[in-house]
């Protein structure tokens, strides 16, 4: 593999002096970074995205995530006059990429799953991954998510052999507290990638040192509409240094044990000069994300009921400045106004950015534990139940729950936008209703007869199955587990009145 070497590491003065690194330490140094960068390049990926739309269109539409292959000699043999058309769309063959484009990638899994960016293969027709030794697969989509800007790739046809990547340990420093934190500015790290190069076989990984230059925090005067849009606008930066410039996405900075620590991104921000670059810390949140696409899911964002602060005191904690969202998992815990959020699973949080971070990526149905300041009070840690914030950037998942009677339930909180009828005040206002929201039913299924009979509604709630509470999606599914027949008693958010309806199914 071609390793690139900062010069400061292997030029040695003349004259050593006392503090010069012994030419034993050197050695030693440069045994570390060849078995890393030996270890690390199969599990490398060199993925070619096209969006062309000159692709032949299949008999049967295809599921969103099913890309397909392409078979140049199948296309040649209904088009023998455009075999340079098949040359351009063979993404198997390296001399196409110039016609489409590439990014770097991380195996993940060894029946065939690569990690990379969202923004990657976002609207791709067709994705090839040319793996280490010259070998590779189309690949279709497993799941990906564009706010957190990371995707999931399922190869057609994987070999046999693949290698997984390990993750390194990713701590960042929190607060003034930087004792625990094992990614840190002036870190020595190696960025690797595979890299296409006209005329150079696209077998193996390019590879050079790197230096942490700084932990990026995100800039707290983004407005409230941006702030909830990409993690890029909430969560914490890598910024390194290295003379070699890998030039794409998803190209994987690592430890000097070959582990990953972070998944280069090229739209994260616009370097201070090529040397610079720009990476997602693939530290507990995101690898917390990375898991779920593995498996092919949704990311369901947590959601705790809190709104970001009017006068937010950067350093000293989250202040809670109103009333938790009625129904919210902030409501249920007690969380009330001038309460303070000083730290979330035990790390301390300064900003409205850091909750987003820490809830967000807690995902939905998941525990996290707040330690809140209160007004002449000691600190408390308080234990909550996340549900499922409103994501409104797109996602895509080839795992779904299995319908219910052709039927599948989605977290109330999507719903928080909705004006609901306050009996006590006599107005409306905002809250989470209690129960689960009908958030699909299949064509011509016993429930999309039922509910047509209802009426013409699509913002149906579930509150009880066969008379039980149903809270959320997790219980929703294990109650009628092998259930035959199931006695729903529903709701429509639009009434008013809140007036309960019973309905059978099958």
């Amino acid at each position: 593999m071609r390793l690139i070497l900062l010069s400061a590491f292997i030029l040695v003065p003349a004259v050593a002096r006392a503090d010069d690194p012994a030419k034993e330490d050197l050695l030693k140094f440069e045994t570390q970074l060849k078995a890393a960068n030996a270890k690390v390049g199969p599990s490398l990926a060199c993925i070619v995205v096209s969006r062309s739309d000159k692709y032949p269109k299949p008999d049967k539409t295809p599921e969103p995530w099913q890309l397909g292959a392409f078979d140049p000699a199948e296309f040649l043999k209904a088009n023998p006059k455009k075999k340079q058309l098949a040359e351009q769309l063979d993404l198997a063959n390296p001399e196409s990429i110039p016609d489409h484009g590439f990014a770097g990638g991380v195996i993940v899994d060894s029946t065939g799953l690569v990690l990379t960016n969202y923004h990657t293969i976002e609207g791709a027709t067709k994705v090839y991954v040319h793996l280490f030794g010259g070998i590779g697969s189309y690949a279709d989509i497993r799941a990906m998510d564009a706010r957190c800007d990371l995707a999931v790739l399922k190869l057609q046809n994987p070999p046999a052999g693949l290698k997984p990547i390990r993750f390194g340990r990713v701590r960042l420093p929190a607060g003034e507290d930087k004792s625990n934190a094992t990614v840190v500015p002036g870190k020595i790290v190696l960025l690797m990638t595979f890299a296409y190069t006209s005329g150079v076989a696209l077998d193996r990984p390019k590879a050079g040192l790197a230096t942490i230059s700084q932990i990026r925090l995100p800039d707290t005067k983004s407005d409230s509409a941006t702030l909830f849009r990409s993690v890029y606008n909430y969560a914490p930066l890598l910024e390194y240094e290295s003379k070699f410039n890998p030039g794409v996405s998803g190209a994987a900075l690592l430890n000097l044990d070959g582990e990953l620590i972070g998944l280069t991104s090229t739209t994260a921000g616009i370097p201070a000069d090529s040397s610079h670059g720009f990476a997602l810390p693939m530290d507990d949140n995101l690898t917390r994300l990375a898991e779920v696409l593995r498996r092919g899911e949704e990311l369901e964002y947590g959601f705790l009921g809190v709104t970001r602060p009017n006068f937010p005191q950067r350093g000293k904690g989250i202040p809670i400045e109103n009333a938790a969202t009625r129904g919210s998992p902030a409501a249920a815990a007690g969380l009330r106004p001038n309460d303070l959020i000083t730290k979330i699973n035990d790390v301390p949080v300064a900003s409205f950015e850091d909750l987003l971070l820490h809830v967000g990526h807690g995902l939905a149905g998941r525990n996290i534990t707040l330690t809140v300041q209160s007004f002449n009070q000691p600190p408390r840690d308080v234990i909550v139940t996340l549900a499922k914030f409103k994501n409104e950037m797109p996602f895509l998942a080839s795992v779904k729950s299995e319908p219910v009677f052709g039927l599948r339930v989605d977290y109330s909180s999507v719903l928080i936008q909705a004006l609901v009828f306050n009996p006590f005040g006599g107005r409306n206002v905002v809250e989470v209703p209690s129960g689960v929201l009908v958030q699909e039913m299949l064509p011509n299924s016993p429930a999309a007869k039922a509910f047509k009979d209802l009426g013409d509604n699509t913002r149906w709630i579930i509150t009880h199955v066969n008379g039980v509470l149903c809270p959320t999606p997790p219980d929703f599914y294990r109650q009628v587990k092998g259930q035959r027949s199931v006695k729903l008693t529903v709701v429509d958010v639009n009434d008013a009145l809140a007036r309960s309806r019973e309905v059978t199914l099958p």
